[in-house]
């Protein structure tokens, strides 16, 4: 296996100053196994627990052909798709648009051949593979437990390079998650997710085993509330973990490893094992929490966060949004959005397109609206007065700034689209045909004159041509 991107050691950050979110369920359920390898006959297992008194049960089945049960690796892209859907502005669809490239990135993975390979062999099992969940999946906005079946990725399309059936740096990838994660994340039941120390881990099982215990760590009635310390019964953790050997010796051995790094790296003070044989227990005791519950505060919720729920952003989006930019920014682009909506500025997603413009840093959205009698003219330097963009710095290599300006298009037609196609715009940019630059302000401004159904059009009319085979 080629060696995971090597990046600074990184102390945690402290519950109350994370930003991010994870999915809560996703998390405190452990739906892939945290070992880095499993034998090939490892294609299904099964756990009972009881939930508030209760039985319940969760279990997954896997296809051999595509190494068995979701593990090791599988979790870090897991984790960056979920990332991923949130950024967008998570829509109702549950559909990301990214590429193959971004999803290693965010997952902190290195962009390599070999990592290419096995993201390709990922996605078939998140795809594959069916989870059930007995009365232990929390639907959060009824408050109750509640039964659901699905696979992790509901729907896969990409694009291979030439002939080969694999992906690359160019693949781009449509990715439609399941319902249920979906629903929930749109439900706000989420936890806090220390990303960046997450992705600065050295090994696979120790971001596994990171995963799971800090979902453990926030209960689930209240995934706010992180917990000074968590003991579990050895066994039952061991389950927790889809490990396959479950002899309390080899557990503790599988475990060593994480153990140590976790305690070097200051996320843990202290791992006590009490009892022996099966009755053993496990007691993890957070470091930097002194014995105290620390209430993660929320964003306030104040007349701003009010307006952005009304513009169908979800709460979590919000608070992050305000976290990160601060109100005063907030608001200007606020304001921003409304008087491009005003001006006529047709959009499927209202929400989708208020992120984008709280988020966007490349001046993709021009301060006034332009005047509707001028029509739009080819060239930067003749466009009319108001309608001018003063364009940001370039992003400093050229796969940032292709990947920059596909995001603009892909957030804009969406569907209009295919994965192909958007594959082939790709290859376009990358030699300057079109223009990355142009190509965001044509985009701007046939959203705002209702004809992005012509830019389609002429993008399509203009990609290079699919070559015979």
């Amino acid at each position: 296996m080629a060696p995971r991107a090597r990046q600074p050691k990184k102390l945690p950050t402290p519950p109350q100053e994370i930003r991010r979110i994870d999915e809560a369920n996703v998390g405190r359920l452990g739906l892939i196994s945290i070992q880095e390898r499993i034998p090939d006959s490892y294609t299904s297992w099964s756990v009972e627990f009881e939930v508030d008194g209760r039985p319940a049960r969760l279990s997954c089945d896997a296809l051999p052909k595509y190494g068995g049960v979701p593990h090791g690796l599988d979790g870090d892209i897991a984790t960056a798709l979920i990332d991923l859907y949130v950024e967008s502005g998570c829509p109702a669809d549950g559909v990301l648009l990214t590429t193959a490239y971004q999803i290693l990135k965010r997952a902190g993975l290195d962009d390599s051949g070999r990592y290419y390979q096995n993201l390709r062999q990922t996605l078939y099992r998140l795809r594959t593979s069916t989870y059930s969940a007995s009365e232990a999946w929390r639907d959060h906005r009824r408050r109750s437990w509640t039964t659901v079946t699905f696979n992790y990725i509901e729907a896969l399309e990409f694009t291979s390079p030439d002939d080969e059936l694999g992906l690359s740096r160019s693949s781009m990838l449509k990715i439609r998650l399941a319902e249920s994660i979906v629903r929930s994340i749109r439900a706000q039941y989420t936890k806090p997710l220390d990303l960046e120390f997450l992705t600065s881990l050295d090994r696979p099982l120790t971001r596994a085993l990171y995963r799971l215990l800090d979902a453990r760590r926030y209960p689930p009635e209240d995934p706010r509330l992180p917990l000074p310390a968590y003991t579990v019964n050895l066994i039952t953790w061991a389950e927790a973990c889809k490990i396959v050997d479950q002899r309390s010796n080899k557990i503790r051995s599988t475990l060593k490893g994480a153990h140590e790094e976790l305690l070097e790296r200051g996320y843990l003070s202290a791992v006590e094992y009490e009892g022996r044989g099966q009755k053993q227990q496990i007691t993890y005791t957070f470091a930097g929490v002194e014995g105290q519950q620390v209430q993660v505060e929320p964003v306030p919720t104040t007349p701003l966060v009010g307006e952005l729920l009304e513009s169908r952003v979800s709460l979590a989006v919000a608070r992050r949004l305000l976290s990160e930019y601060g109100e005063e920014h907030v608001g200007t682009r606020l304001q921003k959005f409304r008087r491009l909506i005003a001006s006529g500025y047709k959009v499927r997603s209202r929400s989708a397109l208020l992120v984008d413009v709280i988020r966007d840093q490349e001046g993709k959205y021009p301060d006034e609206p332009p005047l509707p009698d001028l029509p739009p003219k080819p060239a930067v330097s003749s466009e009319p007065p108001g309608q001018t963009l003063e364009l940001r710095p370039d992003p400093a290599t050229l796969e940032e700034r292709v990947d920059a300006a596909l995001k603009t298009v892909q957030f804009l037609l969406r569907d209009r689209l295919s994965v192909s196609d958007y594959a082939r715009l790709r290859l376009g940019l990358i030699v300057g045909q079109p223009d990355a630059a142009e190509l965001g302000r044509r985009a701007l401004r046939a959203k705002m004159e209702g004809q992005l159904s012509e830019l389609a059009a002429e993008i399509l009319d203009a990609l290079p041509p699919v070559l015979p085979n």
